[in-house]
């Protein structure tokens, strides 16, 4: 089966889910999941015949999968037509999904800053400038 016909089968299934597919030695996450793992790992999304893709290599699967149990987020592991599955009573994927990266975050403080430009903002820059 294919990567999008493994991803497409076990999504429809498990909508809540990560779903973590083995591809040769990495781990292919695609579609909104991909935007999780960017989210939580930072692994860069790329995109596979219209769809969006985020990979790891296998030597990074525990530290992934221990990294989705400690935030409580379920997941899938698919490998070789076979499932391994993780299932939390308190499920936390949507607050993932839906939560702003920090890239959008850092985004909406520029705006907000270059709004209040002609403002005396000096103070609160040289509180910023102290943190970092």
């Amino acid at each position: 089966m294919k990567l999008k016909e493994v991803y497409s089968e076990y999504k429809e299934k498990y909508k809540d889910y990560i779903i973590l597919i083995k591809c040769g030695n990495f781990y292919e996450v695609l579609g909104e999941n991909a935007y999780v793992v960017n989210r939580i790992f930072g692994y860069k999304i790329k995109e596979l015949s219209n769809i969006k893709k985020a990979g790891f290599p296998i030597l990074a699967l525990n530290k992934v999968t221990s990294r989705l149990d400690k935030l409580k987020i379920n997941y899938i592991i698919y490998e070789n037509g076979s499932i391994t599955k993780r299932k939390f009573n308190l499920n936390k994927y949507k607050h993932f999904f839906d939560a702003p990266s920090i890239a959008d975050r850092i985004e909406l403080i520029y705006r907000k800053l270059l709004e209040r430009k002609n403002d005396n903002i000096e103070l609160l820059l040289e509180k910023i400038e102290e943190m970092l």
